[in-house]
């Protein structure tokens, strides 16, 4: 019988399930993929996981597997467009570092994000540096 079960459409509805016993708002959720090594046979490529992960708990909200034709950047939205994340701040590795997953995660998820910025983007680093952030550090925000 669990053979037969669409396993996309299990895991989503089970990692909708798990978000909603968390309340999300004001919380850190991580993105990031994994290569499921060993988990293949000789002669296919292991599986690759993009996973959304609460911080606190370490406890997987939704994961979704990328493809061999493509990479994690397009399926971030894909992983995360079940998830209600207004009011979560989301945290994912510099690959993620793109403007559209920023205004997705801004304009249609609601929610906040902590990318890194490394050197392979010197335009966004020079951006970065030419705002003195030391001058003003992040405070906080009472109503997040």
């Amino acid at each position: 019988m669990l053979q037969q079960l669409d396993a996309n459409a299990a895991d989503a509805k089970i990692g909708q399930w798990v978000a909603g016993q968390h309340p999300i708002a004001g919380r850190g959720v991580a993105v990031d993929g994994k290569t499921l090594r060993g988990a293949h046979d000789a002669n296919k490529r292991a599986p690759h996981l993009l996973s959304a992960i609460l911080h606190e708990e370490a406890v997987v909200i939704g994961q979704i597997h990328v493809e061999e034709k493509t990479n994690e950047i397009p399926k971030l939205p894909q992983l995360l467009d079940p998830l209600p994340l207004q009011g979560a701040v989301v945290t994912a590795d510099a690959m993620h570092t793109q403007t559209d997953t920023a205004r997705y995660l801004v304009e249609t998820k609601q929610a906040d994000y902590l990318f890194i910025a490394k050197d392979n983007q010197p335009t966004l680093r020079q951006d970065i540096a030419d705002l003195k952030l030391e001058s003003f550090p992040p405070s906080t925000h009472h109503d997040r």
